[in-house]
Order: C-alpha cells, then structure tokens, then sequence
C-alpha cells in the first residue's frame, strides 16, 4: 500500500507524485500488487490505470486503517508521500502495521530535535542551535539566549509553511501568533539564522550501502526556501574538501538514522564550517530533477532497496556518483499574477507553483536557459532601466550587481539610501522617491522605461503593503521583480554572458552525453582578423552558435572573432559555414576563405593550386600563393557587389542606398549599403581613428533601417588608390579586420566617385593591408594567411 500526499499547497506534491507512480511502477515490475491512497485529483498517481487498485480517500488515520483492515498488504509505503504520508508514520507504527523501507523510529529520530541533535553529537556534526518550544514565552526567551535573526518554524511541515526569520521580539510574537493559532501538535523550532551557503544533497542507502546521485547548491542564500532557490548541479563553488566533508556527513547520517531508501539533507556552510540544517527522510522536491540529469533511477532503487534488495546488486555504484559533463539549474516558477494580494518576497515559507529545468555546458548557459524558461526576460537589444530599492542590510552587497548592470549599458535609478551607496562606486544613479508614495516610480514603470526591478525590503506591514502593490504592477506589465540579491547577481551575470536563444545548445535529455567530448582546433587569422576553423565531415558538431560563446572569447575561451565549420559539400571541395563570436551566422567571410584555402592546402585535403568553397552565398573560387610548400597567402574570388536596396531591405523609393541621409543616436549621418554576401553599411569620414566605435558601432548594427543587423565600415578615402578602414561587424563587435567590410568600402568609395573600377585598392584596417579588386563582372579579395597554433579543447 502506497500513501501519495494527499491535496496540499499550490504548486507543491509534484514532486511527491512522480515519486509514488514510479514505487508503484517499480512494485509492479517485482511482482507485487499495488495499492494507492490518494485523494488529489490532480496526480497523476490518481489515475485509474496506475495502480492496481486506487483509494480516493482523506490520508487521515482511520480513514487509512479501514483500508488497510480491507487489503491486508505486507507493508506500507511512507517515504514518497511527503510530510503527509510521514505523519501517519507514528500511528501506523503504534497499530502494527510494517513500514516499509526506513522504519518508523529511524523517521522519528530525523524529526524529533532532541533526539537528532543527540545523533548529531555523537558524529561531531554541526548544526545551528536551537531550541524546540511550546508556547509565546519559552519562544522569546530561546531567541534572545540564541541571538537574533533567528528562524521560527513548526515541525512536520511541508513547503516552510509559516517558517519565518524573526529579527526582534516584536517579529517572534506576531510568528508565534499565526503559528501557535494553527494549533500545532509539535514542538516549534526556533534556530539561530546563519546566513551562509545552502546545498541540499539525496541519498540512497540499504543500511549498509550508501549511494548520493548528486550534491545540489543553492544560488540564493540561506533563509529563502529550498523550492523557491534557484539550485545548481553539480555545486559551483565547493571545493574537494569541503565535498568530501559533505559525502562523510551524508553517509554516516543516512546509515546511522537505518535509513532504507531516500533520504534528503539540507546543509548550510557558514565561514568555512558545514552545518546540517535539516533531514527528511522521505523523498524531496529535487529527486525527479536529479533522476533525469544523472541518469540514476532514484524512487526505482529506493524501491527496490526498501523491499530488501541490497544496493550493490542494483548496478549503480556506492558512494558519489560520477558527475555528467553538464550543468543541470532548477528554477521555481511563481503565480504572482493570479494573487493580488500576495507577498511576493522570497523568505522560508515556499510560494513557488512550479519549476523548469536548465541543462547547459556551463552554469551560464544552463541559467540562462532556466530563466529564460521561468519566464524571466534577459534578451534585449535595447537596455532601458533598473529600479533598485534594498533595505540597509543589503546596502553593502548590491553595489557589485549596480557596477555589473551599468557596465552593460542599464541606466540606473534608486531610492535615497540605495542611491547614495551606489554612488560611492563613481556609478551615476537617479534618485527616486519612495515606493508607495512616489507616482514617479509607477510613471516609469508605464513609461517602459524600466526591464527589471530589484526590492529587499523591511518587515513593516507599510513596507509589505507597498511592496505588494508594486510587484504586481510589475507582474501584469511584464517586468521581473527581484528580491533576493542572489538572483539578481545571476541574472546581471547572464545578461553579461552573451548568451541567447539562437546561440544556446538544444540538449537531447533522453541521449546525454557521459563524459565531456575533445575538439581538435585551429587558430588561423590574416591581418588580426582570426577565426577557429573546426573539421566537421561527420556531423558531430549540432550547435556551433553555442561553441563561439565559449570558445571566441578573448579571456574565457581560445579568443577569435568567430568560428569557421568544414563539411562535406557535394558542389565544392568543401562547405564553408561561418559564425560570428555571438554565434550568430553569417553567410560569407572573405578572411575566412582564404585562410580556409590553406588549411585544406596545408593538411592535405587539396594539392590544387585553387579550391572552391560552397558558402552560403554560393561558391566561392580560392588561389593559393605557395612558399616552401605551405600557403602565405591567398585570393578569393567575392562575388559581385551588389548596391540594390531592395535587396538589402532597405526601405526607401530610391533602387540605391549611395550617400543616404539617415539620423542614428541622435545625429545625422551619409551611408551607402553594400550586399558583398553580407549586409555593409559604409561611412565616409575625415579622421576614422576618432570615431567612437564602441559606442556608434551597436547602434548602426541594431539601427531599424536594418532589419538584418548590419555591419558598418567608417572609411577615410586617402587617395584614390588607398583607402583607410574601421570596423563593426555585427555579432563580433570592432574586429582587426574584415574582408567583406574592404570589399563593401571599395565598392562604396567607387558608387561616391572616391576610387576608379577596375584597379587594385589597398585597404588599410587595424591588422595590416587588403587588396581589393572591383569591376562589374566581380570583386577579388587577396590578402597573407597565418597559421596561429593548432589545439584540443573539451565541450
């Protein structure tokens, strides 16, 4: 007989669900017949069809022991029903009916506080103090011998329901009210509130083997509940040490409480030292999470475990099980826009109605995808503005997150105190008033002038009724309101990490990878222009978008300007694909051409003297110039230029873009567009050594005559064989050089009467010199071809 969880909190049980269908499957596939109790209609675990025979009845002790004096089964299943299921563990017990899996004493020993802290002293395991109290007065005097903050919680709760951080005794005695009108049977608990690291960690145990499929770290940190943390697989800033410490803890728990099955710990580390928070010895909120990342059928050995089976039989191993080559981020997903009324503040009290999961190369990537999912918005060609309002506590720590976001283009406005510690850092800030009783606030919010909101406040119910209010607007327009100075710090590092939804891997879950894969490499450049050229003839290489968030940058990654994929081509000598370093892709490369030519030439995959190459352009012809038998450099044939501006999608009567008045940031510019395979825009100038490319160069990338992103040339024609060039190319930033971009300038310098056609134009950029070639029938690009190294790279 299996007990589910029975109709609990919003957005709370599934976890306890999934565990129960897969016990009942499990059974089933050992022979027995199952029975369920459940009375939630929304599981899957009520379905007619998942066990042999359902009960939709109250989990309440006579209700189940009628069932029980009808089905006469062997034992009874607690561990996957949550707090629940748990709490008939006592009398289940006291009427003789076998528990099966970890027995009934070994699940109070984990709950009761006197007796766990007795187990805890025995191992020399630390955990913060507490005491375990009855009634208003026994609550004030432990929280003033324990110091405040201290956290207030019932015990055998579920989701941190009325589980609070009490700052004074004011706070204790408002909790205490709302917990102690619950009419609580058990002791509340009240602890000291170290504010540290949180890990949570599942375990599997036979009582002799111990089995932990993953060590999970919370990005937020203590005091806001496990389901509404963002956790992160494998843990991101634990070091060996400190993991072992925890595996040692982990096992002689499970093995000391008897535990046969699942067994979830929470940890803290706080200044150095690993302190137990809490044990549930039942299923948790992270085991399906953790199943499918790992690959470890977590409820199926428990199962099996609990029935007798030893964990060495069941072919996963004992003690930490190996780690996949990912990064696996849970995050909660909340229903703020239905409750008006509710506080939306992250605290110890769950209020989270679902999560997604994130599964990246990096913690970067798998965050932004876990976000992204949640509902968060972090992709923006436009960054507006961030409202920051923190209580004094918080001053110190948000400075960092501040400094982040106006480095990355947010204009920041703040409330006085905020104001004024963010200044200290030179950053320059807006001073708003304060949030309920300031319309301005609410003005930019319906201005669309802010993207994201940052609130750690006080526990006034004037503050909250404020808080409240705000939040909600900022709900129903769209703007994510963070309050947890943790998830804002993770969300100022996505947004800083370049990653979107184009350049993100789609990652199989059925077909993981096991082990991290190697990538051999080539550096190649030609005038500092330098590209990652990577063999791809069997296909393996499915998101090269992603590799170029990764591999192209200067100090994370190898450093390039983008990524070139060799194929099979059935046209050409080979397929040419090319990706720019925000792995946006392009569909020609003039640079890239010629230093493919001679990587082909070089490692033996052509002896001819020229190489076609399909692009996505079309092909494309390469003759090589040979020096001891190695390529130096080498001439590509581009194409026409083309200047036909519907072609370009540009949107104006005239059938050329050629010395075109536009205003972009604010000030007017002359631009002729050339298509060389890839959008240019081309701007005459005296002195391009003083344009501010940095700043203009995203502007005219993102500018709304180019629906397609362009990039931009600022070009000074010294004479009319020699011209000096710029560049911003779009996905890669201000680039050495670019071969297209000398292609284009020549082209436009032609169409303005700057440069004759048919002549070789010599090219100056940052990196060296190009020679361009223009007539009507095409465009002729030569330039050197350097090897930089040749490596291995894992992914």
């Amino acid at each position: 007989l299996v007990l589910g969880s029975g109709p609990i909190r919003i957005g709370q049980g599934i976890e306890f669900d999934y565990s129960s269908v897969h016990c009942v499957w499990t059974l089933k596939e050992l022979g027995y017949d199952v029975v369920i109790v459940n009375n939630n209609p929304e599981t899957v675990s009520t379905d007619y069809d998942t066990a042999d025979r359902l009960y939709f009845e109250p989990l309440y002790p006579e209700d189940v022991m009628h069932i029980i004096e009808v089905e006469k089964p062997v034992g009874v299943v607690v561990a996957f029903g949550g707090q629940t299921a748990i709490k008939l563990t006592k009398f289940l017990d006291r009427q003789g009916i076998p528990i099966l899996g970890t027995s009934a004493e070994s699940i109070d020993m984990a709950e009761d506080r006197e007796r766990f802290d007795a187990l805890l002293e025995r191992f020399h395991i630390k955990r913060p103090q507490g005491r375990g109290v009855l009634g208003m007065e026994e609550a004030l005097a432990a929280a003033n011998e324990l110091g405040y903050p201290v956290l207030l919680r019932p015990s055998y709760v579920i989701g941190g329901q009325n589980m609070v951080i009490a700052h004074n005794d004011e706070d204790v005695k408002t909790y205490m009210n709302v917990i102690l009108s619950g009419k609580v049977e058990n002791p509340v608990l009240v602890d000291q509130y170290l504010m540290g690291k949180e890990l949570e960690v599942d375990v599997i145990s036979d009582g002799t083997d111990v089995l932990i499929p993953g060590v999970m770290q919370h990005i937020e940190r203590t005091g806001v509940h496990s389901g509404d943390s963002i956790a992160v697989y494998p843990p991101f800033s634990i070091g060996d040490r400190m993991l072992r410490t925890i595996v040692d803890c982990s096992e002689k728990l499970a093995l000391s409480l008897g535990t046969k099955g699942l067994i979830n710990i929470q940890y803290l580390i706080y200044q150095g030292e690993l302190y137990v928070i809490e044990v549930n010895p039942r299923a948790s909120r992270t085991v399906p999470y953790i199943s499918k990342v790992t690959g470890v059928p977590m409820v199926d050995l428990a199962t099996q475990v609990s029935v007798g089976r030893p964990l060495r039989s069941l072919g996963y191993g004992t003690g930490l099980y190996p780690q996949p080559p990912y990064v696996a981020v849970k995050v909660p997903v909340f229903s703020f826009e239905k409750l008006t009324d509710a506080n939306a503040a992250l605290s110890p009290e769950m209020k989270s109605t679902g999560e997604v999961l994130g599964l990246g190369k990096n913690m970067q990537e798998a965050l932004f995808k876990g976000l992204v999912s949640a509902g968060y918005k972090v992709e923006s060609a436009e960054k507006k503005g961030v409202l920051i309002s923190v209580n004094r506590r918080d001053q110190p720590e948000i400075l960092d997150t501040a400094r982040k976001l106006d480095e990355l283009g947010f204009r920041l406005y703040a409330t006085d105190g905020t104001a004024r510690e963010i200044e200290r850092l030179g950053t320059s800030v807006e001073i708003v008033g304060k949030l309920g009783r300031d319309n301005r606030v609410f003005q930019l919010l319906e201005d669309g002038k802010i993207d994201y909101v940052i609130l750690t406040g006080s526990t006034e119910p004037e503050y909250i009724r404020d808080f409240i209010r705000l939040n909600h607007r900022c709900v129903q327009l769209g703007i994510p309101c963070l309050t947890s100075l943790d998830t804002a710090g993770a969300l100022a590092d996505i947004l800083e990490s370049r990653y979107n939804q184009g350049n993100t891997e789609l990652v199989d879950i059925c077909h993981l990878r096991q082990q991290r894969e190697k990538l051999p490499f080539t550096k190649m450049q030609t005038c500092g222009n330098d590209y990652i050229f990577l063999e791809n003839f069997d296909g393996r290489i499915t998101c090269p978008e992603s590799l170029c968030v990764t591999f192209c940058h200067r100090h994370y990654g190898v450093g390039a300007d983008g990524i070139i994929l060799m194929e099979r081509s059935e046209t050409a000598d080979v397929k040419m694909r090319m990706f720019n370093s925000d792995g946006s892709e392009g569909k020609m490369a003039g640079n890239a051409l010629r230093c493919l030519g001679k990587y082909l030439y070089d490692n033996g995959f052509s002896t001819k003297g020229t190489v076609t190459v399909e692009t996505g352009s079309g092909l494309r012809s390469v003759t090589l110039y040979t020096t001891n038998r190695k390529v130096t450099s080498a001439s590509v044939d581009m194409g026409k230029a083309a200047l036909d501006a519907s072609g370009l999608k540009f949107p104006i009567a005239e059938p050329q873009v050629v010395d075109y008045p536009v205003r972009i940031a604010g000030r007017p510019y002359r631009i002729t567009c050339v298509d060389m395979g890839n959008p240019h825009c081309v701007v005459f100038c005296d002195r391009v050594d003083d344009v501010d490319i940095g700043f203009i160069g995203p502007r005219f990338e993102h500018a709304p005559y180019f629906p397609e992103r362009t990039n931009t040339e600022f070009v000074r024609v010294v004479n009319p064989s020699t011209i000096k060039m710029r560049v911003w190319e779009r996905g890669s930033g201000e680039t050495m050089a670019c071969g297209t971009g000398a292609c284009a300038a020549v082209a436009a310098a032609v169409a303005n009467g700057l440069c004759e056609k048919g002549r070789d134009i010599t090219v100056r950029v940052k990196g060296g010199e190009l020679i361009v070639h223009y007539t009507d029938e095409g465009v002729t690009l030569t330039g050197d071809a350097k090897l930089v190294y040749t490596g291995e790279i894992e992914y």
